[in-house]
């Protein structure tokens, strides 16, 4: 269905009964009951979960399959002074020592930083891991962005989307405009996921199982970045994968 939860808003649901009961004998156990009313499931957990479902469908119908995450590094030439960057490229890290780097345009102020490689097609996610932060913002950006005042940070501009943690609160963010996430996340981790021909970039919760937190809709206009802004202590990409179309026949 193009919308799924139009299931859940169905007049005529019908009893949700056991199907071994239906057609047989009399029934002596109250099993015949319905299993549960409609008005007391969660319609807003139904509804990702009924979403995320119908994404997987789709990519199975495109024919696509997901590779294992690769490497992803984080590009020093665009990271602020005020974050320091691991050797591996991977971990980004809040400071109060100035790194002193060349001042270029292509540099962040601050906190923020961003990988090189950029997106113009596709499907694609990245993983980061979060635990050793209580302030951090995840997310992309178009390569035109403002690279200094607060307009520059990403979510708070028409350029950039992000997910952020302040503390115990989640949201995200997208041209200033904020949208708290009012369930409980319990993970450290979570995914960014990208469709960009379909104008979709995704967020997710990696916990058992995979939950969806939010889904931005867009025409893109630009190639796409990743981008990290760590304000206290540090965060880690753990990988990057692209989902290709499966060309093999049966």
């Amino acid at each position: 269905m193009t919308d799924p939860l139009t299931v859940l808003q169905e007049p005529d649901t019908g009893d949700l009964c056991d199907p071994e009961e239906e057609g047989g004998e009399e029934d002596t156990g109250g099993h015949n009951e319905p299993l549960h009313d409609v008005d007391d499931l969660d319609v807003v957990v139904i509804s990702d979960t009924l979403h995320t479902l119908c994404d997987i469908i789709r990519g199975i119908r495109r024919g696509i399959y997901m590779e294992d995450p690769v490497d992803i590094l984080l590009d020093v030439n665009t990271a602020g002074n005020y974050i320091r960057i691991s050797d591996d490229l991977k971990t980004a890290t809040s400071t109060q020592e100035n790194q002193n780097r060349p001042d270029t345009a292509e540099r962040f102020q601050d906190y923020q930083v961003m990988r090189s490689r950029r997106f113009s097609s596709g499907r694609h996610y990245w993983d980061v891991d979060g635990s050793r932060s209580v302030w951090w913002m995840v997310g992309m950006c178009y390569p035109s962005i403002d690279r200094r005042g607060q307009q520059s940070y990403i979510g708070y501009n028409n350029k950039s989307w992000c997910l952020r943690r302040s503390y115990n609160q989640y949201s995200v963010i997208h041209d200033s405009k904020e949208i708290r996430l009012a369930d409980k996340i319990s993970s450290d981790r979570f995914r960014i996921y990208l469709d960009y021909e379909a104008g979709r970039l995704s967020f997710y919760e990696l916990c058992d199982p995979i939950r969806h937190l939010h889904t931005f809709t867009a025409t893109f206009s630009e190639p796409l970045h990743d981008v990290l802004h760590v304000y206290a202590g540090s965060i880690t990409i753990l990988g990057e994968a692209t989902t290709r179309r499966n060309h093999n026949r049966n």
